[in-house]
């Protein structure tokens, strides 16, 4: 006969993290003394605890009755019981979401008494819907099996998950003498009669038999996972971090916000992002990226983009602050920082004394990333992590400062939780990724990455910002030709720049020209208007690009605005002294 898998550990160990990542814990009922039933005895003639009244309130075991007398095996509460007790917990801390039990079968074997096999154990887990109130130690639990409904200490008790758990192949077989006859058990069997005698009814689900999991298999154990996972996130926020963001986190109006649904709708102020930009953002949100990366040539409007998405977001409060080289972990996290009369504490840094609404980081790559939030690379996969500084400096057995991935209401001093608003929106631009700091690949994973990218049709972002500046203007011929387009379309051949100079210019060149006309042939007035904006706006946007580039762009600004001779030499002169 085969022994217990792995997937039990796999599994708890999982489970371990995942709760612990949310300032959470669980109880394993009955695990810690091993196959010790202590003080408690099982009476083999009744199929039942010896002491019934000390047993029955606190188990070490959730005990069933299985009759191998029929095929298939049925189970059963003893005594022929709808509800029995099921476990303990220690809730006194107040941080168990969680209860694992075992599930310990007699069999009935005939008219003798029942015998007793305890390897073909099994286990249930329950989860709640966040953390239970705190209690006592010892904490006792009941389910009726027919029902569902579950018990603490006699008062009803919600729960949001549970599950049957298999932690041996089911094909392990022992041998009972069954009718003088000898009869080969299967542990399958076995699980396959307890599902069959509990029913369970979970808050926002149906009732019905508890689903079984099979911890020998790989398959099982990953579907165990998604299962309590998706269990978990269909529940909302726990009651306790709900009353939290009731009172600091609300609306307007003074209601709770509101994460159930996130959309980023366009912004039409906003001209030139493509359609596909808001499509990408809210396909990132919706499905669960909480973190953006806003990426693209300059002048795209990225920053001005996520600004619009964080006020878009439940809440509309938000920071912004701008990468610098000089930046250390101290600055965004966090650290050891002289606070006066000659004493030393950690001080928090900019995100954490803002974690409860967006952070936008513009720029990122201007600083050295992974140094700066490398203290964040788990929390932002959804992992806990523990920072390097101590709660109390001259003790070097004081807790550590943690960085929580999930809300948690009622955060201990040495605990940093996010609200529930919180997430990074950075921008980068892309002609500066090989000159400045790179990012890891550990670090990029955890962002969803938008490129947002110059307009494709040129000549019709001018047409609409125009009529964006004066409504009553009149509309070009659909023919006419657009010569600050041309230069545009010439310099992104070369160097792709965004709107935002080309509307510097525009604006420029309206004051330099306050007739200027944008479609057409240009005028005089018009040259020089554009020349000066060329030399102010965008030959400082071209610094670096090679010799046959810069006279390609000189060309087509020639050719385009009509220039003479004199002013033809000019641009050309121009665009030498930034070439290399």
């Amino acid at each position: 006969m085969a022994g217990v898998t792995g997937g039990q550990a796999a599994f708890y160990k999982w489970l371990k993290t995942f709760l612990k990542d949310r300032g959470l814990q669980f109880s394993q009922s009955g695990f810690k003394l091993g196959n010790s039933l202590a003080n408690h005895g099982i009476n083999l003639d009744t199929g039942d605890w010896q002491n019934i009244a000390y047993s029955r309130s606190k188990p070490i075991r959730w005990l069933f009755d299985v009759d191998v007398t029929t095929v298939p095996a049925t189970a059963a509460l003893p005594s022929d019981l709808d509800e029995a007790g099921i476990g303990g917990s220690n809730t006194s801390q107040g941080d168990k979401a969680g209860l694992a039990v075992r599930l310990l079968p007699l069999f009935k074997t005939g008219d003798g008494p029942f015998e007793r096999f305890d390897e073909f154990e099994a286990q249930a887990i329950f989860m709640f819907h966040g953390p239970l109130p705190p209690g006592s130690s010892g904490d006792g639990f009941s389910l009726n099996v027919t029902t569902g409904g579950m018990k603490r200490l006699q008062a009803e008790q919600e729960y949001i998950f549970a599950g049957l758990l298999g932690i041996r192949p089911r094909t392990d077989t022992f041998q009972l003498t069954v009718a003088d006859a000898p009869r080969d058990i299967t542990y399958g069997e076995v699980v396959d009669a307890l599902h069959g005698a509990i029913t369970i009814s979970p808050k926002g689900g149906a009732a019905g038999l508890i689903p079984v999991y099979d911890l020998s298999e790989d398959a099982d154990l990953d579907r165990l996972k998604a299962d309590l996972s998706h269990a978990w996130d269909n529940a909302g926020p726990p009651p306790e971090v709900a009353a939290v963001v009731a009172e600091e986190d609300t609306d307007d109006n003074g209601e709770p916000l509101d994460f159930s649904h996130l959309e980023v709708p366009e912004n039409p102020d906003l001209l030139g992002i493509d359609p596909a930009v808001y499509r990408q953002i809210n396909a990132m949100l919706q499905s669960g990226k909480q973190h953006l990366m806003l990426y693209g040539p300059p002048g795209t409007g990225k920053t001005s983009l996520a600004r619009w998405i964080a006020n878009s977001l439940p809440g509309g409060k938000w920071t912004l602050i701008t990468g610098s080289s000089d930046w250390s972990s101290q600055d965004i996290i966090g650290g050891y920082q002289p606070i006066g009369g000659g004493d030393v504490d950690f001080v928090p840094g900019i995100l954490l004394r803002a974690f409860d609404q967006p952070l936008i980081i513009d720029e990122l790559n201007r600083c050295d990333i992974d140094k700066v939030i490398g203290p964040l690379f788990t929390v932002l996969s959804g992992q806990q992590t523990t920072l390097p500084y101590r709660t109390e400096l001259s003790d070097k057995d004081s807790q550590p400062y943690v960085i929580l991935p999930q809300p948690k209401a009622g955060a201990a001093d040495h605990e940093f939780a996010p609200g529930p608003a919180w997430r990074l929106l950075a921008t980068i631009n892309s002609i500066d990724k090989a000159s400045l700091y790179q990012m890891s690949y550990a670090l990029s994973r955890r962002f969803g990455w938008v490129y947002v990218d110059a307009p494709t049709d040129l000549r019709e972002f001018v047409r609409s910002f125009l009529a964006h500046l004066d409504p009553a203007a009149p509309e070009p011929a659909g023919e006419a030709v657009c010569p600050l387009a041309d230069l545009w379309r010439a310099i992104n051949a070369v160097r792709v720049i965004g709107p935002a100079p080309i509307i510097d210019a525009i604006k420029a060149i309206r004051v330099l020209d306050p007739a200027a006309t944008f479609f057409g042939p240009a005028n005089d007035a018009m040259r020089l208007a554009a020349l000066d904006a060329l030399d102010m706006l965008l030959l400082p946007m071209l610094d670096g690009i090679v010799h046959q580039d810069a006279m390609a762009i000189a060309d087509a600004t020639v050719a385009a605005f009509g220039l003479a001779e004199g002013q033809a030499r000019q641009v050309k002169t121009r665009l030498e002294s930034v070439a290399i």
